[in-house]
């Protein structure tokens, strides 16, 4: 089943990059506009191909956006701001998938 994060770099001043270990996002959109778009080839619609796929939003202190993935099985994925410190002051979760 396919997902749906909307993420909020909510400051006041360091960035943040969203990720999913283990996980591809296959729809990146940031700041109104796609950067990745599910079936569409990076180089447009007309460039054939399956499209392409992220491993991180990066966003800066007030931006925002969202990114889409579909777990390739069970299991549980961890996602993190790669802000290490940030993770351990609690910017991080789990995301589990059942099938």
């Amino acid at each position: 089943e396919r997902v749906r994060f909307w993420v909020l770099a909510a400051g006041p001043n360091r960035p943040s990059s969203f990720h999913v270990v283990g996980g591809q996002f296959d729809t990146l959109y940031f700041e109104g506009a796609y950067q990745v778009r599910r079936g569409v080839s990076p180089g447009g619609p007309s460039a054939g191909g399956a499209g392409g796929g992220a491993q991180v939003l990066g966003l800066h202190p007030a931006q925002g956006g969202f990114v889409e993935m579909v777990a390739v099985e069970a299991g549980t994925y961890p996602f993190v701001s790669h802000l290490m410190v940030d993770a351990e002051r609690g910017a991080h979760g789990l995301l589990t998938v059942t099938g």
